[in-house]
């Protein structure tokens, strides 16, 4: 007969290992403070076998008294196709845009999200963002109609990456940019879908 404090001690022993394991995650990857009370739940909502980087700091110098510790985060989860946006708020809602960028992840295998890094290629500028890595910036100025948004896509480890904050912030997006190409990423914590067979 098993024991009750052998099953306890299991279970206890299995939520230390997850721990520990989401702890050294965490220790590689290590996003901006602002980021850090939502990881978890950032690494849940990823569709499963999903990557997600973030910048290791939140720069933004072009809007006046923007402080990105006070931004208010918001999870913006689509299933199909599965995409998850982390998007930056100045307030929770209002008459006003209150929206100042966001970081999105998508896989590689997406239609939409492929259609989507072929218009940055043919109609951004190249940059290099890390060894191997290139990206792809729309500013939103020169785009037609204009756009007060500009943004950075490229293609890494399975999935595309989007980058997309206000144009005046340019200088911002590019060193975010090389920052999230340059993090290892967090990972999915949800179990892929049995295949039919199984």
């Amino acid at each position: 007969m098993v024991s009750r404090a052998w099953i306890v001690g299991l279970l206890g022993s299995g939520c230390l290992l997850g721990q520990e394991l989401l702890n050294q995650e965490l220790a590689a990857a290590r996003p901006a403070a602002v980021f850090g009370p939502y990881i978890y739940q950032i690494r849940q909502e990823l569709p499963p076998s999903y990557e997600m980087r973030l910048p290791a700091e939140v720069i933004l110098t072009a809007g006046p008294g923007l402080d990105p510790e006070e931004l208010i985060i918001k999870l913006l989860p689509s299933p199909n196709p599965g995409r998850l946006t982390v998007g930056l708020f100045t307030c929770e809602r209002s008459p006003f845009p209150c929206l100042v960028g966001g970081f999105s992840v998508e896989a590689n295998r997406s239609i939409s999200a492929q259609r989507e890094l072929q218009r940055h290629q043919t109609q951004g500028n190249p940059i290099t963002l890390a060894q191997g890595v290139r990206g792809y910036l729309r500013e939103g100025p020169s785009l037609k109609p204009v756009s007060e948004f500009s943004s950075l896509m490229w293609e890494q480890g399975g999935m595309i990456y989007t980058i997309s904050f206000l144009a005046a912030e340019r200088e911002n997006i590019l060193t975010m940019g090389r920052s999230m190409a340059n993090q290892p990423p967090l990972r999915s914590v949800q179990l892929p879908n049995p295949s039919p067979n199984e």
